[in-house]
């Protein structure tokens, strides 16, 4: 998963894939029939984990605004560092296939649509709290957070200058106010 989403699908070489998981080509094409089946195993698997870790705190019952700000935070800090300076693995993924292959599209839909419903979850919540007023239209502001999370993370990818992500963040944020 990590080459994949440092390299992205065809930078990666099946020799990059059989280094990196000490499998034999012929093992990898009995288990996935092809890379881009075990392009897809991975992609699947990134999914689960960022819905289980990433959007965790954006869906609990107490989410609200405050874990927007932290969500964001961690946006912010983690696009120094690997493995999250690669920016997202979806949303590069989407950059990379665009709607060329169904089954990843798929994927990368299913997770736009975890993502902005964790942010929706996040903001009726604030609103039910009384932290955002209830004129805003959750739905675009949940599908605005989502758009904003999607844009940082290509900035990261292109390791665009920190004062730049930052001021991403800032706006991003601002659409709360």
């Amino acid at each position: 998963m990590l080459l994949f989403w440092e390299k992205g699908y065809s930078e990666t070489s099946v020799r990059d894939l059989v280094d990196a998981t000490g499998v034999a080509h012929a093992g990898l094409y009995a288990a996935f029939e092809d890379k881009e089946g075990l392009y897809t195993a991975t992609l699947a698997r990134y999914q689960k984990l960022v819905s289980e870790v990433l959007y965790a705190k954006l869906s609990a019952p107490d989410a609200g605004l405050d874990a927007i700000r932290e969500f964001f935070g961690f946006v912010q800090t983690a696009s120094k560092s690997a493995p999250f300076k690669n920016g997202c693995m979806m949303a590069n993924t989407s950059v990379e296939f665009g709607d060329g292959n169904e089954q990843i599209r798929k994927l990368v839909l299913e997770n736009l649509k975890k993502l902005t419903g964790a942010f929706r979850n996040a903001l009726e919540n604030a609103q039910s709290a009384g932290d955002l007023p209830i004129d805003r239209d959750v739905n675009h502001l949940a599908a605005g957070l989502a758009a904003s999370f999607q844009g940082l993370s290509i900035l990261a990818r292109a390791r665009a200058p920190q004062k730049i992500i930052t001021g991403a963040v800032q706006a991003a944020l601002a659409q709360l106010d």
